[in-house]
């Protein structure tokens, strides 16, 4: 890649706590440019003018703070155009950062309407949305040539034990069946949905790196990180507990790191230092933290080719456009 200062970066979920760790670690890097995109428009400002406020980012560092205008829903495709269209006319992006999403919190299997679907939301809002983002930078010439994406990825698409099973389909029909809520048989559980939908956007991961030419694209993990606002949507006592105690006890334990430290190993990977493209990379197997290492040969579904085609073949049909 070109050196720091050169780049510029726009990055989903700009204003949650990973968000800004990262961006904070950009811009001692300083790079040109950083453009914080977020669920609402008035979230990405008020993250960046917290961040400008810091005294880390003082008045030394030439980065570009822009929040983005429009409101990134990785649930509406529809804001998200609008929203594309409303960036800055003079930047494309040398470095995309597609790490919007989260949990979905329900007793039931949730489902999002477009172009004529019914889709499980926790993989559109995770993957769907990501693809759909991408789609419309590209569409819009927001993307300089060779730009590298960085896809957050998460070890549940390996499966933790006593967390998240392992996301296998038995088919291509069964993963299309799933997509479209039309076999969800199985007693929906929040953790197993976030656990497929990060095997899911391994598999966009690995068919697009073989698409596109002009492109780098990484699945990336840093491993188990609190504080990141993944936790969000669950109700208010659920998540005390878990950030209080329940993180802070696998922190101790060594299954868990701080934003900041999860945030180093990102900025690694944005920059070029950790990835080639199409690979999927995050903790050793069976665990939450530890070395990095290649995920795809802890769930064979991951290297399963008709299971990448079908996805594909979906978000295409998703997309609406050819």
């Amino acid at each position: 890649m070109s050196e720091n200062k050169a780049l510029s970066v726009f990055m989903t979920g700009a204003n949650g706590g990973m968000g800004k760790a990262v961006t904070r670690l950009l811009c001692q890097k300083e790079v040109a440019s950083i453009v914080m995109a977020a669920r609402d428009a008035n979230k990405a400002a008020l993250a960046r003018d917290e961040l400008l406020k810091m005294q880390a980012l003082g008045s030394h560092i030439s980065t570009q703070l822009i929040a983005a205008k429009g409101d990134f829903d990785m649930n509406a495709p529809d804001k998200i155009e609008a929203a594309i269209k409303a960036l800055p006319d003079d930047i494309q992006f040398d470095v995309v950062f597609l790490q919007a999403g989260g949990v979905v919190f329900s007793k039931d299997y949730e489902t999002v309407k477009w172009n004529g679907h019914v889709i499980e939301k926790t993989i559109f809002q995770n993957v769907i949305g990501a693809h759909i983002t991408l789609f419309f930078l590209k569409k819009y010439q927001k993307l300089a040539p060779n730009v590298r994406v960085v896809y957050a990825g998460g070890e549940g698409a390996r499966g933790i034990p006593g967390m998240i099973k392992v996301p296998s389909f038995t088919s291509a029909n069964a993963l299309r069946e799933y997509i479209f809520n039309k076999s969800n048989t199985e007693q929906y559980h929040p953790m197993n949905a976030i656990g497929v939908s990060k095997f899911m956007g391994a598999l966009w991961t690995m068919a697009l790196a073989k698409k596109e030419a002009n492109m780098e694209v990484i699945w990336f993990s840093p491993g188990l990180t609190y504080g990141t606002d993944g936790l969000m949507d669950l109700p208010i006592v659920k998540r005390w507990v878990m950030e209080n105690i329940m993180f802070k006890l696998m922190q101790l334990l060594g299954k868990a790191q701080s934003p900041q430290q999860g945030a180093q190993k990102f900025v690694d990977c944005l920059l070029g230092k950790v990835g080639k493209n199409g690979e999927v990379i995050g903790a050793p197997k069976g665990k939450t933290l530890g070395a990095l290492m290649d995920q795809i040969p802890m769930n064979p579904a991951l290297n399963d080719l008709a299971l990448q085609n079908e996805f594909w073949s979906i978000l295409k049909e998703v997309e609406g456009e050819n």
